[in-house]
């Protein structure tokens, strides 16, 4: 992970301000959350002040994994809570978690809301990085959704759970720029 991420640090460059990575996957078991959660921890360790935000408005993978269960994004997002800042949970020194919370019936639309521009902007004034752990893209359309307030989007594929005919489908999304400055993780080799 140290390696990932001295290499996304060169793929980012010098860009002043913070970067805010999305983190994506084909299809689901890729391995995305545990690679998300790793690069996020060597991030902080390097002394950069890093937010991982679980935006699996449906799963809430790294909440779980964390055990993070309490209020989070949703609330934020939904206009429950009126300042995420406050379901921030420092995990190690360094390293912010926003979970997901309740699951909300209507992600997506959470998704388009002004509230989640907001907290991207917010985010990017008080932090190095941001990591975005989302859904993976042939299930629903929040990875479209959330690619316009990134800077770089992770994708990341996991060797034998690939089908090897979907990469065309990948490089196209690649050429295409559907995804903002993507790279590619291949994972479990």
């Amino acid at each position: 992970y140290r390696v990932l991420r001295t290499n996304l640090d060169l793929m980012i460059g010098k860009k002043a301000g913070s970067t805010v990575m999305m983190f994506t996957s084909f299809n689901p078991a890729a391995g995305k959350t545990f690679t998300v959660m790793n690069i996020a921890a060597s991030m902080a360790l390097k002394g950069a002040k890093v937010a991982l935000v679980d935006l699996d408005l449906r799963k809430a993978s790294l909440s779980k994994a964390l055990g993070l269960e309490h209020s989070g994004v949703a609330a934020y997002l939904n206009g429950k809570a009126t300042d995420f800042r406050q379901n921030l949970d420092e995990i190690q020194p360094g390293l912010f978690v926003l979970p997901v919370g309740t699951l909300p019936p209507n992600p997506t639309e959470l998704l388009l809301s002004d509230n989640f521009k907001t907290m991207i902007e917010q985010m990017r004034s008080q932090f190095d990085y941001i990591f975005l752990d989302c859904p993976p893209i042939d299930i629903v359309a929040d990875a479209s959704i959330i690619t316009e307030k990134v800077d770089m989007t992770v994708f990341v594929l996991r060797a034998g759970r690939i089908d090897k005919s979907s990469l065309p489908y990948v490089e196209e999304l690649y050429r295409n720029g559907k995804y903002k400055h993507m790279a590619m993780i291949i994972n479990s080799v």
